[in-house]
């Protein structure tokens, strides 16, 4: 019970630190937009040589959607966690969490990695560069993995709620 609530916290204390960005990157964005000569917002974006184009403002957008759903990923687990709190393991609930939960996490990993390698196609001129240690390769192949897991783990839940609404039923 005691990790049930330090997973809790842990779950709560990271999703309330996302949602300051996701609710002021879009004026950020904006921002930019309309004073593309500001110097009070260091970006870090691709394709800001000529100023903030086309380029800039898609590769922000795709990123802003990938966040999303990172976002909605972490929204799903802390109703997960919510109902593991509670005990309600083998519960519909659970099941559609964890299984929205992993589509969340395994289409945000997989769309970052093709983001990333369709960014190092257009800004490296096709040249890719292998780190080692830990990278954003490793980190989104680890958060695809992730989300299969719970993919896997919203199956698993379904049969067992299966297997135990059949033997409410023979008792």
């Amino acid at each position: 019970m005691r990790l049930n609530k330090i997973f809790k916290l842990l779950i709560d204390v990271a999703f309330y630190l996302m949602v300051p960005i996701v609710l002021f990157f879009p004026g950020t964005i904006l921002y930019i937009l309309i004073f593309p000569g500001q110097t009070v917002i260091n970006v870090n974006v691709p394709f800001m040589e000529n100023g903030f184009g086309f380029k800039a403002f898609f590769f922000m957008l795709v990123f802003f959607a990938l966040f999303l759903l990172f976002f909605l990923g972490f929204y799903q687990l802390r109703k997960f966690a919510a109902q593991l709190l509670k005990q309600r393991l083998f519960s519909k609930e659970v099941i559609s969490s964890t299984q929205k939960a992993g589509q969340y996490f395994t289409i945000c990993g997989i769309g970052s990695l093709v983001f990333i390698a369709m960014n190092a196609l257009f800004t490296n001129h096709g040249k890719f560069s292998v780190t080692f240690g830990i990278s954003n390769f490793s980190l989104l192949l680890f958060l695809s993995i992730v989300g299969v897991l719970f993919l896997l783990l919203s199956d698993a839940f379904k049969k067992a709620l299966v297997l135990k609404e059949e033997n409410e039923l023979t008792v």
